[in-house]
């Protein structure tokens, strides 16, 4: 008897380690499955040319020369949203395995140009400013385009292996956080690369030069 409940014992130990790797060669499969992409949503740019510069100084970056008569200024409001969704599959011992699929949209939520109204008529002074808030322009779409080429990539890294849970509840909650964290930091550092180049834009030897060139206008 002893015997027997011992055999049935090792055959239910065997029946369940087989249906385990079999529930994680599904699961593998599954991971296979998970889809990573992301857009960027453009936005056309507002114009005023009729700002006086006193209020444009107020919008000036924080860095900006105080030597320099702010005569244009760049205003840019990013956006983000992301969509997830999460398959799973479970085992008869109430394990779930899931992987989530993420489709991002980056884009602006504002964008605008403001020129000094003491600007005038002149088109050789205006074109100068123009070209320089054109560059800052160039720097939120091209980051933001260049952000949604590779974000994805960085985001099947961080969440694209299959995880193990022990329930559906479970997996969709904690991959939700896991995806809002991932995006967060991916965000701050587009961020930072997004200031950076409009620091560089802002430099000292860039506002001398615009002065320079403005002087020699007509």
């Amino acid at each position: 008897m002893k015997s027997l409940l011992a055999l049935l014992l090792l055959l239910a130990s065997a029946v369940a380690g087989a249906d385990n790797d079999g529930f994680e060669a599904r699961c593998e499969k599954l991971a296979a499955e998970a889809n990573f992409t992301a857009v960027f949503e453009d936005k056309p740019v507002s114009r005023d040319d009729g700002i006086r510069i006193a209020d444009l100084a107020r919008f000036a970056k924080a860095g900006s020369s105080l030597n320099h008569s702010t005569l244009g200024v760049t205003r840019a409001e990013p956006a983000a949203s992301m969509a997830l969704s999460v398959r799973t599959l479970s085992n008869r011992d109430g394990r779930v395995c899931a992987v989530p699929s993420l489709q991002l949209k980056l884009g602006l939520s504002s964008f605008e140009v403001l020129l000094a109204r003491e600007l005038g008529t002149n088109p050789c002074r205006r074109r100068i400013v123009e070209e320089h808030e054109q560059e800052h322009v160039t720097v939120w779409r091209n980051h933001l385009r260049i952000g949604a080429r590779l974000m994805p990539v960085a985001l099947r890294q961080s969440l694209g292996q299959v995880a193990y849970f022990s329930s559906v509840g479970e997996a969709e909650s904690v991959l939700r956080q896991r995806a809002d964290q991932q995006l967060a930091s991916l965000l701050s550092k587009l961020k930072d690369g997004i200031n950076a180049a409009h620091q560089q834009i802002d430099s000292t030897a860039s506002y001398r030069d615009a002065e320079n060139r403005m002087r020699a206008c007509p």
